[in-house]
């Protein structure tokens, strides 16, 4: 029997020493078995997701690779099974039961089903976290009857009791981590739909908040908009909204405070009109107010499914609710921040407008004073005798220039205009390649043409003309840089390119399609990269501008981007991305 004390101290101290959790939970089995004259041990932490065990930690003899890898099943071993089976042993029953057991006797325990044919005596207690969940439990086990005492109970509880803080501390951390990513994004993502999606998709992945939904409030509608989702509703963002009042969601966003509830369904407020996943399934829910400074700007909600195990406490605790107000906090201050850039850009817009105007005005003018002077030169001509048909054909030839020229601007300002306004329809993106190809490649072109097109590609929802619209200002763009000739590339496949996504501000966690335009000319020098999408910044005699400027608001406009990633002097590189229909 060795001093509790001293044994405790130690460990502590080689929990902070330690940084590697599995690490850890071998020591405290092994010192454990030693503490207690134990001939067998085991760590087991419970997997929140299927209700069972899993073998972390072993010590002591007769442990195979096989028999770490089994799983314990939780259940509760003081009810009979119901075709009169052996139950699933000690370890589950202390697992569900939430206190420590020991049997001095293995032969006559009611509990104890034989992972090994030499134990007599059995003693183990549960890891609880701070909110009283099982996350865990200690088992050891003695070749001698009646091997275990009061004393060793005290030891092998203070040891789970360790091992139950080193675990929180490990979810803390990863709360930490999941906290600071999340406000790297709000910092780093301008796009207001990526961010809110990026925000949703950490909250339910690294916090295992399962799903997770943000609503956005529409003040003109009093509603509560879903803006992003994961799981079953991410087909219905933009158009499953609940009025201000309604439901849990809506009364959240009217009344500003937080609801939490293992039984949403016996709610009164429930309604259960729009759901992650069915509503028998939702075993625990929680949504917070999004507050800016005037007031509540949205709701944020997370749900958890039903464990397998009936025993098993998945409710939301104090913890996650604060931790989801700080996100909603968060979420706050970049809504709030992206509304100001809306208003910032809306005023940039218009300045470009204010700017586009003047410009084309200028050129229209030229224009027109252009063809003035050769409308007056032919009626000069025309007040003469002498009949000069080839000066009147090359005036006739001036002002079709000039027409045509005015007609190419004009279409500019439509296209610039119209780019952001789309209807979606479900398409298949290599036939508007090939058709935006066969419209728009010359026929006799010393370009030469490359298409490769991945099969299966899964469906995008587009604007058809719009894509064409787009990708034919690319393929324009290629032929006019190699006027000696040269390649073309067209490539679709799904986007495989994780450093241009990330360039393009895309959420990892959605797939998309990408579109490649990859040629062989002189390529995008370094120093101008940053503004070829900027409306009127041009490198060619012809043209205001926009062109490039326009392929990037259709992009946008369909939830997508481009980016160029050639490198000067090899030729560019525009590669466009899509998101793929979810199902």
């Amino acid at each position: 029997m060795c001093d509790i004390a001293e044994l405790m101290n130690h460990l502590c101290r080689r929990a902070v020493e330690i940084d590697n959790a599995q690490a850890l939970l071998e020591e405290l089995s092994e010192a454990t078995l030693t503490a207690t004259g134990a001939d067998r041990g085991f760590i087991a932490v419970a997997n929140t997701d299927t209700g069972e065990l899993a073998l972390i930690a072993t010590s002591g003899e007769g442990w195979t690779d096989e028999i770490r890898a089994r799983r314990l099943k939780i259940v509760d071993a003081a009810k009979p099974a119901a075709d009169g089976s052996p139950r699933n042993g000690i370890t589950s029953h202390v697992a569900a039961s939430g206190k420590p057991y020991i049997t001095g006797n293995v032969d006559e325990d009611p509990y104890y089903f034989a992972f090994f044919d030499d134990v007599c005596s059995e003693i183990a207690a549960p890891i609880l976290d701070g909110n009283g969940h099982t996350r865990g439990v200690i088992n050891l086990q003695s070749f001698q009857q009646n091997h275990f005492t009061p004393q060793h109970l005290l030891i092998v509880q203070a040891v789970s009791n360790l091992a139950a803080m080193r675990l929180m501390i490990d979810g803390y951390r990863v709360r930490e981590t999941a906290l600071v990513e999340i406000g790297k994004d709000l910092s780093a993502i301008a796009d207001a739909t990526q961010l809110t999606q990026r925000v949703v998709d950490v909250a339910a992945e690294v916090l295992r908040f399962e799903d997770c939904s943000l609503f956005v409030l529409d003040k003109d509608r009093n509603h509560l908009v879903l803006q992003a989702s994961r799981g079953g509703l991410a087909d219905r963002i933009g158009e499953a909204s609940y009025p201000l009042g309604e439901g849990l969601t809506g009364w959240v966003g009217k009344h500003g405070e937080a609801i939490r509830t293992a039984k949403p369904q016996e709610d009164p407020r429930w309604q259960g009109r729009f759901q992650e996943f069915p509503s028998q399934d939702i075993g625990a829910f929680l949504a917070v107010p999004i507050y800016g400074r005037h007031g509540v700007l949205g709701v944020l909600r997370v749900l958890r499914r039903k464990s397998v195990a009936p025993w098993f406490r998945r409710e939301f605790t104090d913890d996650d609710e604060t931790v989801l107000m700080t996100i909603a906090s968060q979420l706050g201050a970049a809504i709030e921040n992206g509304r100001i850039l809306d208003r910032l850009v809306n005023t940039e817009r218009m300045a470009a407008w204010g700017e586009m105007s003047a410009k084309a005005a200028h050129m229209i003018g030229n224009r027109t004073f252009a063809i003035k002077g050769d409308l007056n030169e032919l009626e000069y001509r025309l007040s003469e005798s002498e009949d000069r048909r080839e000066d009147f054909r090359a005036l006739a030839e001036g002002i079709r220039r000039g027409i045509f020229r005015l007609e190419e601007i004009l279409q500019e300002f439509r296209d610039f205009v119209r780019a952001t306004q789309i209807a979606l329809t479900e398409c298949d993106l290599n036939e508007i390649i090939r058709q935006c190809v066969d419209e728009s490649f010359p026929k006799r072109s010393q370009v030469q043409l490359e298409m490769s097109l991945a099969e299966n590609l899964p469906p995008v929802m587009a604007d058809a003309p719009r894509l064409k619209r787009a990708f034919s200002e690319l393929i324009e763009n290629s032929v006019s840089f190699q006027p000696d000739g040269g390649r073309l590339i067209v490539r679709t496949s799904l986007a495989d390119h994780p450093d241009a996504l990330q360039a393009a501000r895309l959420p990892r966690a959605r797939q998309y399609v990408q579109v490649e335009f990859r040629d062989t000319g002189p390529g995008v020098p370094d120093d101008i990269k940053p503004h070829i999408f900027r409306p009127f910044y041009t490198s060619r005699a012809r043209g205001m501008g926009l062109g490039l400027s326009i392929v990037k608001g259709i992009l946008e406009a369909h939830r997508g981007n481009i980016v160029e990633v050639g490198e000067a002097g090899e030729g560019a590189d525009f590669l466009a991305f899509l998101p793929a229909k979810t199902d």
